[in-house]
């Protein structure tokens, strides 16, 4: 099994995109859903069950992934020193990467 954490900005900037409504309740349940997976089964099915569009990214961003919970929505997240954590960076609902 593998731990799934949020960074503390990640929390923050969640909590105020349900304030905003800018991530809905269905896309809170698919970011749950993310939540189980990544936790049950790991990034390697995540990366390749096709369902979550996950990929690598590049630049600044370098060594993080991108998972979709909605068309424009994305959990950008990266491992923890090769552990079993995984850490979510951010979690976006329009597709920002900064």
């Amino acid at each position: 099994m593998y731990q799934v954490l949020f960074s503390s900005r990640c929390s923050k900037e969640l909590t105020a995109f349900k304030k905003e409504g800018k991530i809905t309740s269905e896309g809170l349940l698919v970011i749950k859903l993310w939540v189980q997976e990544m936790t049950l089964f790991g990034p390697e099915y995540i990366k390749n069950c096709g369902h979550w569009n996950d990929h690598a990214l590049k630049e600044k961003r370098a060594g993080e992934r991108s998972s979709s919970y909605s068309k424009s929505g994305r959990i950008i997240y990266k491992l923890v020193k090769n552990k079993i954590v995984i850490k979510v960076l951010k979690i976006t609902p329009d597709h920002d990467y900064k």
